[in-house]
């Protein structure tokens, strides 16, 4: 399992600092596993704002997972740096979130019949 460490110097507008949380995250399979579960509710609420019909499984989506991505962000760059900015917090949701998304799409592509991937485009 992989450990997230703490640094205490770090350049928050250097875009490896931010590819470097994001490693941090993936080096942790069950903290990246929630960060994929967030992308996938991000999916999930984006196709329910496209369409108009109300399903069991809209209404289920509606109730947000826990913590949200916010929260795990903050956990984690806490965990690695201590305090930062709220931008560096909203640039590190995005960055986790972007990688998540990425990684999904690679998993759909190499099994493109699987009905349980998303046909939602990314942001």
């Amino acid at each position: 399992m992989g450990e997230i460490k703490h640094f205490s110097k770090v350049d928050f507008s250097d875009p490896r600092s931010i590819q470097q949380i994001v490693s941090a995250a993936k080096a942790d399979p069950g903290f990246w596993l929630m960060v994929k579960e967030r992308e996938m509710e991000r999916r999930t609420l984006a196709i329910n704002t496209l369409t108009t019909v109300t399903s069991e499984v809209g209404s289920i989506a509606a109730e947000r997972l826990t913590p949200s991505i916010a929260v795990l962000a903050e956990e984690l760059v806490s965990r690695m740096f201590g305090t930062c900015s709220t931008a560096t917090l909203a640039n590190t949701q995005e960055a986790l979130l972007q990688a998540a998304g990425a990684e999904l799409r690679d998993v759909q592509l190499q099994n493109p019949g699987d009905s349980s991937s998303s046909d939602v485009d990314d942001r």
